[in-house]
């Protein structure tokens, strides 16, 4: 018997958050990149890493998608909830609502990995608890954080979210 749950999450709260123009991606190094993890961290009261990995405190964790960048995610979050964020960093980054752009799955299960590894080109075994993939799956893009050993939060833009859906009920079937 297959061991995968998928549950679609409502209530969240996801926003990119970029640093302000002058230390943006193009002119980041992994100094810049620290360093701006680091304002970050001081203004919301937990360590923020620039890393593909879930820096998490204060009922927020940001999912390392890219140097120098994040995307928010919270469990629950109230309509206003990407502005307050914007205004505890104090202005030093953009934060852009994106609740609304996205699907969040979670899958838990003994069988959540090798349901991924069907349609994720990145090696999900060498991967700890914590870590941020951006990539695609059957040709959708998603980004996937690790929760757990076996738990994954899946991110799929709200449009394609059929089609993935498609996609996760056939391999499911075939495992």
């Amino acid at each position: 018997m297959v061991d995968v749950s998928v549950r679609e999450l409502a209530g969240f709260g996801l926003a990119n958050v970029l640093p302000r123009a002058g230390i943006g991606p193009d002119a980041m190094g992994a100094a810049m990149g620290a360093a701006m993890g680091a304002a970050m961290g001081a203004a919301l009261g937990f360590d923020v890493v620039s890393a593909p990995v879930a820096s998490e405190g204060a009922g927020l964790a940001l999912w390392g998608t890219g140097p120098g960048q994040w995307l928010a995610f919270a469990d629950a979050a109230a309509p206003d909830w990407a502005d307050a964020l914007g205004d505890r960093l104090a202005g030093g980054a953009a934060v852009v609502d994106q609740s609304s752009a996205y699907s969040l799955l979670q899958i838990t299960g003994a069988d959540a990995r090798r349901l991924l590894q069907k349609g994720v080109p990145v090696d999900l075994s060498a991967l700890a608890p914590g870590a941020v993939v951006v990539s695609v799956i059957a040709h959708v893009g998603v980004i996937v954080h690790q929760i757990g050993p076996e738990s994954f939060h899946l991110a799929i833009f709200r449009s394609f979210a059929g089609g993935f859906r498609d996609w996760l009920d056939a391999s499911i079937a075939a495992l």
